[in-house]
C-alpha cells in the first residue's frame, strides 16, 4: 500500500456544480488533502453538510455562502470551480495566503495580457502563494496531451485536437441553452449573444498559445469559425426542450496560425440531437458521450484517442451521461493541489509544474 503522506493540505472548495461536487468527493478521498471549508453560491445549500451536497456520506464540513467567512478560513488551497473566473476574488484568496487551483478559465493568463498577469503575480507575491488553471479541455486534451505526445516527434507538421461532446444528459440550463443556444432559434442567438460566450471561446485560445509557447512556435494569431446545426425534429434533453427548427449543435474551429499556416487546431463538435443531417454526428460516430483525439501529423504521425466511462470492462446498459468527464475535470484540479502548494509563488501553468500524478488514487 502507498505510504502515508508526510503532511495533509487543508482545502476550501468553492462551488458545487457539475464539477465541484465531484471535487468535494475527490478531496475527501485524497490521502494528502483535508476538506476544511465549502463556499457555495446558493442560499439553499448554505448550512448543509458538504458530503450531503456531494452525494456522499456527511463530512462534518458545513457550507457557507459568506465570502468573508471563506476568506477567514485557515486553509492551504482553494479549489475554485465557479463557472466563470472572478479575478478579484481569486486575488483576495491569493493575498490571504491561500493557493488557488481553478477550472474556471485561467489556464494561461499570459494570453489575456500583462495587466492580468501583473495583478495575479502581485497577489501571489503578497500572499506567498501560487495559482494554477486546469481542467479536461482546456487543461488536458488540448495542452498536456499534445505536449506530451510531442516528445516522440522528430518532425511536426500539424497538431489537431478534436472534441466531441453529447450534451443530452448534462443538466446545465445556463450552459446548454443560455450560452450555447440549444433549443433557441439561430437568429435569436446571433442577435443576443450570451455576454460570456466570447470569454468561454477564448479559454480555448489559451490552449493554442500554451502549446505554441511550449513548442517554441512564433504564433501570429488565432482564427475562429462557428457553425450551427438545426434540428428538424426537436427533442427534450435533461436541461430542457429543444424544439424543431432550433439549434441542436454547434461546431467551433480554432486555428493557430504560424507563418501563415494553421499549425495548431482545436475542433469542437457539441450536440444535443442527432437529426441535423449530413456533416453532423450520428450516435455511432463516437463510442462514448465525450471523446477527444489528438493527431500529430509529422515524422512519425501520432494519434491518441482519449475517452472516459464508468467502466470499460462492464458496459452500462443505461443512458449515457457526462459524469465521468466531470470527474476527470475535477480530479485534474484536485490532484494538482499538492504540487501547487509546494510550488514557488506565482502563476504556475503546465509548463512550470512537474508531471501531475493521481497520488492516492489507489485506495
Amino acid at each position: 500500500m502507498p505510504k502515508a503522506p508526510s503532511r495533509r493540505y487543508r482545502v476550501l472548495q468553492y462551488a458545487t456544480g457539475g464539477v465541484g461536487k465531484h471535487a468535494v468527493a475527490g478531496i475527501a478521498a485524497h490521502p494528502e488533502l483535508e476538506l476544511s471549508g465549502l463556499l457555495v453560491h446558493s442560499k439553499d445549500k448554505a448550512g448543509q453538510d458538504a458530503g450531503t451536497i456531494a452525494g456522499i456520506a456527511p463530512l462534518g464540513v458545513i457550507a457557507t455562502d459568506s465570502v468573508e467567512q471563506a476568506l477567514a478560513t485557515d486553509v492551504d488551497c482553494v479549489s475554485y470551480m465557479a463557472l466563470w473566473p472572478d479575478v478579484d476574488l481569486i486575488c483576495r484568496f491569493l493575498e490571504s495566503g491561500k493557493n488557488v487551483v481553478t477550472t474556471s478559465g485561467l489556464l494561461y493568463p499570459k494570453f489575456f495580457g500583462p495587466e492580468l498577469v501583473e495583478k495575479l503575480e502581485a497577489a501571489c507575491a503578497k500572499g506567498g502563494t501560487s495559482v494554477h488553471g486546469t481542467g479536461i479541455n482546456p487543461g488536458f486534451s488540448g495542452e498536456v496531451l499534445p505536449l506530451t505526445m510531442s516528445m516522440m516527434s522528430r518532425r511536426i507538421e500539424r497538431i489537431t485536437v478534436r472534441e466531441f461532446a453529447d450534451f443530452r444528459t448534462y443538466n446545465s440550463p445556463e450552459l446548454n441553452h443560455a450560452m450555447l443556444g440549444f433549443g433557441r432559434p439561430l437568429t435569436e442567438v446571433r442577435a443576443n449573444k450570451h455576454p460570456n460566450f466570447d470569454l468561454m471561446m477564448r479559454f480555448f485560445h489559451q490552449s493554442i498559445h500554451m502549446v505554441a509557447d511550449g513548442l517554441g512556435l512564433p504564433l501570429q494569431r488565432i482564427e475562429q469559425t462557428e457553425e450551427h446545426g438545426i434540428t428538424p425534429g426537436g427533442t427534450v434533453i435533461e436541461s430542457g426542450p429543444v424544439p424543431p427548427g432550433t439549434i441542436g449543435g454547434i461546431k467551433t474551429r480554432f486555428s493557430g496560425i504560424v507563418d501563415g499556416e494553421p499549425l495548431i487546431e482545436i475542433l469542437l463538435t457539441w450536440v444535443a440531437t442527432y437529426d441535423m443531417g449530413e456533416g453532423w454526428p450520428q450516435p455511432a460516430d463516437a463510442s462514448n458521450d465525450t471523446q477527444w483525439s489528438v493527431t500529430i501529423e509529422g515524422d512519425p504521425s501520432l494519434r491518441c484517442v482519449f475517452e472516459q466511462a464508468e467502466s470499460f470492462e462492464s458496459k452500462s446498459e443505461g443512458p449515457g451521461h457526462t459524469a465521468p468527464a466531470m470527474i476527470c475535470t475535477a480530479m485534474h484540479a484536485v490532484n494538482a493541489i499538492p504540487y501547487v502548494c509546494a510550488a514557488a509563488p506565482g502563476i504556475r501553468t503546465f509548463l512550470d509544474l512537474p508531471l501531475i500524478a493521481g497520488r492516492g488514487a489507489f485506495h
